[in-house]
């Protein structure tokens, strides 16, 4: 495929990308900061974004229900046993924004989210005048990024990491890129992985490691693996939408889905994408303490899902809050940090992503420096 043919495809997805679902009711209102207009699937999530997370209480039935739906929690992340709950008992939505409410309340969360704005704010007015700065320590940083599922065939969803390793170059800050098999077993690629972390401990850079999706959890394992003894170079995973518990999808049509799109896939990546075998590999993750664990999802809404995830999304309903591809509880590695963007899907578009990559890797080389008051 020649290039002019290619960004026309990309270009296609990105139009057919903001198309929302239809249906709903509609509704406006912030969480943690950031506000969103939606479309939501029940009057009581519309309520919950609209009144109840602004301070205006003025239904008494729906304060009360919400009331014990935090009385319950006792200021725990739910998990995807409570989201389910939650979506049975509400709505879908409901539990979305419940789940977007307690990640963007959790002390660590909201430090690293506040570091995060503040850098965003900045590179894009410094990028546009031609006047970022690194911070004094990036040089001793190296950014590597594995890809994810089907970034050869399939790269108008970034699996590729195209647009942000042009990022990060312009900027001049070093990485490189780990070539897998696009569609091979998740536990044969992270035998890659772990190949290619260790090669780069000759460099004497601190390493950030960047997955997305499927690629997930293999860096995942390839840490498990290698253990504190050979992460010792590794000083940050940024685990965007990481398909950590995998996905209800592969557990039944996601082969026939994928084939019917782009073609022939390895059954064996699609295999190591079910639930079971994903949440049994799960239960076995040992990331090491060292090595600071930055989680990035996206949290959409029923108006709020691109063409990409829309199929997706409908599909795993029944399993309660999801992002196109995945349970977004499932997303989370417990105990890092969780950066949530309100509205966004599994592919995460819509963002400025040169700006958000380099405000991205300027806040973790921050916060990996003085993390009790990064920014």
């Amino acid at each position: 495929m020649n290039f002019s043919a290619s960004k026309r495809i990309t270009l296609l997805w990105a139009l057919l990308s903001l198309t929302a679902c239809a249906g709903g009711l509609p509704a406006r209102g912030s969480v943690g900061g950031q506000t969103i207009e939606t479309r939501v699937d029940s009057e009581v999530a519309r309520y919950y974004l609209a009144s109840y997370l602004a301070g205006k209480r003025d239904n008494t039935a729906f304060d009360e229900r919400i009331d014990r739906v935090y009385e319950s929690a006792q200021g725990r992340l739910p998990d995807r046993r409570e989201l389910k709950r939650l979506s049975d008992d509400i709505s879908v939505d409901f539990a979305a924004l419940h789940l977007a409410d307690r990640i963007a309340h959790t002390p660590a969360n909201l430090r690293f989210r506040n570091a995060f704005d503040r850098a965003y704010a900045h590179t894009r007015k410094a990028l546009t005048e031609g006047s970022l700065r690194l911070p004094n320590t990036a040089a001793s940083y190296e950014v590597v990024f594995v890809p994810g599922y089907l970034y050869e065939r399939h790269p108008e969803t970034g699996a590729d990491f195209a647009a942000p390793r042009e990022a990060l170059r312009r900027v001049g800050l070093a990485s490189d890129f780990v070539e897998t098999d696009e569609d091979g077993a998740i536990e044969a690629n992270a035998s890659l992985v772990v190949g290619a972390i260790h090669a780069r401990r000759q460099t004497g850079r601190r390493l950030i490691v960047v997955s997305a999706s499927k690629s997930g959890p293999e860096v995942a394992l390839a840490l498990t693996r290698l253990g504190p003894k050979g992460t010792g170079h590794v000083a940050a995973w940024f685990n965007i939408v990481g398909v950590l518990q995998g996905s209800p999808l592969a557990d039944a049509r996601l082969r026939q889905l994928l084939e019917d799109r782009i073609g022939d896939v390895d059954i064996a990546g699609v295999e190591s994408l079910t639930t079971g075998r994903s949440r049994q590999r799960y239960h076995a993750f040992r990331i090491p303490e060292p090595v600071l664990v930055v989680n990035y999802i996206g949290i959409p809404f029923t108006g709020s899902v691109s063409s990409l995830a829309h199929e997706g999304f409908l599909q795993l309903r029944e399993h309660g809050p999801n992002d196109g591809l995945s349970l977004l509880s499932d997303l989370i590695v417990p105990g890092g940090l969780t950066l949530a963007e309100l509205g966004s899907d599994h592919f995460l578009l819509g963002g400025q992503i040169d700006f958000t990559t380099v405000a991205l890797a300027v806040t973790v080389i921050r916060w990996l420096e003085r993390p009790s008051n990064a920014g």
